[in-house]
């Protein structure tokens, strides 16, 4: 039995381990990126590493790999990849902000990242657009929304606020 599972070697490891080294070096890739990027080469490697178990010579085990990971590429980038683009992307409340005009109630750092505004009513976590501080009181618009945060600027005195 130990003679079949060293029978054959890729780059001076056995075939067993060169596939379940592919594997993890293509599972810890999608893991990272979780964007679908890798998902094919782990098929392919998995029928080659069961190939090999089997007994399949390196070159039916690679061949088995770029056809298959090939054929994963194509599913994906003509099947999968158009529907995930043509889901609907429901709008939260969140996004009713954009463009509104709120209060600083707690001191806005871009150096440390604290700070608080009142909007609509809301209390949301604020950053600034750029550098700088905003006092307590100060009037602010909301730009957009990054991740949990508001990014704000500041409104300019003369401007009439809404």
């Amino acid at each position: 039995m130990m003679n079949i599972l060293l029978a054959h070697t890729i780059l001076g490891i056995s075939d067993l381990l060169f596939w379940g080294i592919v594997i993890a070096i293509a599972v810890i890739a999608e893991l990272a990126t979780l964007n679908l990027v890798s998902i094919w080469f782990i098929f392919g490697a998995i029928v080659s590493l069961v190939a090999s178990f089997l007994g399949a010579s390196v070159a039916l085990q690679f061949a088995l790999f770029i056809v298959l990971s090939g054929i994963g590429f194509l599913v994906f980038f003509f099947v999968i990849k158009p529907k995930l683009a043509n889901r609907v992307v429901r709008a939260t409340n969140a996004d009713r902000i954009i463009g509104e005009e709120g209060t600083v109630i707690q001191t806005i750092d871009s150096m440390t990242g604290a700070g608080q505004i009142n909007v609509r009513g809301q209390i949301w976590s604020a950053k600034i657009e750029g550098e700088g501080v905003l006092g307590e009181g100060e009037l602010v618009k909301v730009l957009d929304i990054s991740g949990v945060k508001a990014v704000v600027e500041p409104v300019a005195e003369d401007t009439p606020s809404s």
